[in-house]
């Protein structure tokens, strides 16, 4: 469960700085923005580019730089099977004398492998510094405002939203539960890291089942609470603080399209 706990995505990290007072709105198109930028580049400069880009948000946002970081590492299987599916099955010029197989490694499969595996890479890092640098109730407050034409089409955008916004809160919550689920099996005796795989997974059980039901404890205590505060009512929800976008988010906004729309120039192919 070691992956649960280097997660950073959902997580966040309250501190003062310009990047946490953006407008969550302006800081949710920038993703949406830099995404698509990000999704649509043919060059490794490009990509290195946006991990610069990474850098300087980390650095402005006074974030710890190795904990973003190592937020990456639960999503690498992910980059390994992207990586995998590139570099063996990309037809091109092949690297080796010899086949392995059907499958053929190719220089267009390793430059792919390199490219998808760093969009992907990239995206994640930007999400995580989003999630990090707004409070879930402010970023549920945006993604409301971006969804309110979907209203008139009787869509529960608050609805979708809310469950969205808590499914991406319960990561952090589950990686907490399975550290103190791990560390009571060890305080009993019971030895995780030693055995053969299927010994190994027996012991899992030991994990699986009280976090299957911490998870489901703790799922119905927030929906007791949400009932009690009177969510699902058709009573439409009040602000105090309304959502004014100003000076300084107009500029920032104007200086993501800007980097977005110049990196796309230079760097699509």
């Amino acid at each position: 469960m070691k992956f649960l706990r280097d997660l950073t995505l959902g997580h966040y990290y309250p501190t003062e700085s310009a990047i946490h007072s953006l407008d969550p709105r302006v800081k949710l198109l920038g993703l949406f923005l830099s995404g698509i930028t990000l999704f649509s580049l043919d060059r490794l400069w490009g990509l290195a580019m946006f991990f610069v880009a990474a850098l300087w948000l980390i650095r402005f946002s006074h974030l710890p730089l190795t904990n973003v970081i190592r937020g990456l590492r639960p999503f690498g299987w992910l980059f390994l099977l992207t990586a995998c599916l590139q570099l063996f099955f990309t037809s091109g010029q092949p690297i080796l004398p010899f086949n392995l197989g059907p499958l053929a490694v190719t220089r267009e499969g390793v430059y792919q492998a390199v490219r998808i595996g760093g969009q992907l890479a990239l995206f994640i890092l930007f999400s995580s510094i989003l999630t990090l640098t707004t409070s879930p109730m402010e970023l549920l407050r945006a993604l409301e405002k971006f969804g309110g034409p979907l209203k008139r089409v009787r869509i529960p955008v608050a609805d979708l939203c809310l469950a969205m916004l808590l499914c991406i809160r319960f990561l952090p919550i589950l990686g907490q539960e399975a550290e103190r689920i791990i560390e009571a099996q060890t305080a009993r005796g019971i030895d995780l890291k030693s055995g053969t795989w299927r010994n190994r997974l027996e012991k899992f059980h030991g994990i699986f089942l009280p976090l299957l039901y911490n998870v489901l404890a703790r799922a119905e205590e927030l929906a007791t609470a949400m009932a009690v505060r009177g969510y699902g009512q058709t009573v439409e929800k009040q602000t105090l603080k309304s959502m004014r976008l100003s000076k300084g988010d107009r500029l920032s906004l104007v200086v993501i399209v800007f980097w977005c729309i110049t990196l796309f120039w230079f760097f699509r192919g």
